[in-house]
């Protein structure tokens, strides 16, 4: 069925961009260092119920999306998604899309510094013999991307497309090599479903997690000129390249390292290293380990720059700083300094930063586009877009993200079963 209920807004006489670069940036907006939370916390579920739950966590976060969609078409270009969210939801919804956008930049930096130290201290000890150890490892991967990200975005840009490219040969290279090598048995080890049931509702947060893009939505109306129609397809095939990705990184991983090992990885508290040691000793593939600590160590390089951009961005929007050298240092010891003094108090916090950055991204994935198009439906507007399913999907979607949020308190509770 389309999602258009009505025709979209008449061509402009400018050539419109295609449906693929747009796509690109919700796929790479969504791809991140995070995707080695997933094999983690799908662990108590596994592979098949894993990708259930993932096709359900990509239609509402789809659906989601198309509801900004919505949104976006009643304002003018350049209006950001607080400013949709404080006309519709008021001085709350603003407070709400803008407090948790910075909380998942400011934890995520967190999270990819513990990560991304275990693999350069993993990394610098195979090859050169270096023992920094955690602290030394934290400083050295924060100073060498903090330098990148205090020289603006033009750097991180070039850089970021350079990591992205590495990315890209390491991810197929090593994934590749790995699900040549998966196992049947592994993947499905008849386990039946009342075992791993009560632990897909921890994982339900991440998943979600790993859908967020809806930050660039409104850029992407823009950028489409509001035509409704190429917005919704560039989303549409970009989270289903995400999921696609999301898939063959399971596959790989899930069919190469056997559920029982999880409890290890789990319980050395499941930073990436610990996991690319896992799939290390789980097969005699030769080149793997190596081909998946390069991409751990540009996956983990390009999210923090991007995030750590971000958050650099909205430091000096809120504190209304100025590029001078004193501001610029001013937002940059905001940005970097208290998480990278949390990660060497906690070093291996990686997985469960992760899942406090599902909390607040719940909110801003599900819940505040579903609560934003209610609204807007309400005042009975008629942009010429209306995403097909009526109330019954809207409130579906609205559901689904009040259970990720209630789910994800009580995981942070400790009132959850836990594998391992």
């Amino acid at each position: 069925m389309s999602e258009m209920t009505a025709s979209a807004p008449a061509a402009q006489t400018k050539k419109k961009p295609g449906i693929l670069g747009g796509a690109m940036i919700v796929a790479g907006t969504s791809i991140g260092a995070g995707m080695f939370a997933l094999p983690v916390y799908s662990a108590g579920m596994w592979f098949a119920v894993s990708m259930a739950m993932m096709a359900l966590v990509w239609f509402c976060a789809y659906s989601s999306s198309l509801y900004l969609t919505e949104a976006s078409l009643n304002y003018k270009d350049g209006a950001s998604y607080a400013t949709i969210a404080e006309d519709t939801l008021g001085k709350v919804g603003k407070i709400l899309a803008t407090g948790t956008v910075a909380f998942v930049c400011f934890i995520l930096t967190y999270a990819y510094i513990s990560g991304g130290s275990s693999v350069v201290g993993q990394t610098l000890g195979n090859t050169l013999g270096l023992q920094l150890g955690h602290s030394g490892s934290a400083l050295l991967f924060t100073l060498v991307l903090a330098t990148v990200v205090i020289a603006g975005s033009r750097a991180v840009d070039r850089v970021a497309t350079i990591m992205l490219g590495g990315m890209a040969l390491t991810f197929f290279g090593s994934t590749s090599m790995l699900a040549g090598n998966a196992s049947v048995d592994t993947l499905f080890p008849g386990i039946g479903l009342a075992e791993p049931l009560p632990y897909l509702w921890i994982a339900i947060p991440v998943l979600v997690t790993s859908f967020g893009f809806h930050g660039t939505v409104p850029s992407l109306v823009k950028h489409y000129q509001k035509d409704a129609r190429r917005t919704r397809l560039a989303l549409l095939v970009g989270t289903m390249l995400t999921m696609l990705v999301y898939v063959v990184w399971q596959l790989a991983i899930m069919g190469n390292v056997p559920r029982d090992q999880f409890s290890e990885v789990i319980a050395q508290g499941g930073n990436v290293a610990t996991l690319i040691s896992a799939v290390g000793q789980s097969t005699d593939v030769s080149g793997v380990e190596a081909a998946l600590m390069l991409f751990g160590n540009l996956a983990l390089a390009s999210s923090f720059i991007g995030v750590a951009l971000g958050l650099q961005d909205l430091i000096k929007d809120l504190l209304k700083l100025s590029d001078s050298l004193v501001d610029s240092a001013k937002a940059a010891a905001i940005t970097f300094l208290p998480a990278l003094l949390l990660c060497m108090a906690m070093p291996h916090g990686f997985i469960t930063a992760i899942g406090f950055a599902a909390l607040a991204a719940s909110v801003f994935v599900l819940v505040l586009p579903a609560l934003m198009a209610r609204v807007l439906r309400q005042r009975k507007i008629d942009n010429g877009f209306q995403t097909s399913g009526g109330m019954l999907r809207l409130n579906f979607v609205l559901g689904f993200g009040v259970l990720a949020v209630l789910v994800e308190i009580v995981h942070l509770m400790g009132l959850l079963p836990k594998f391992g």
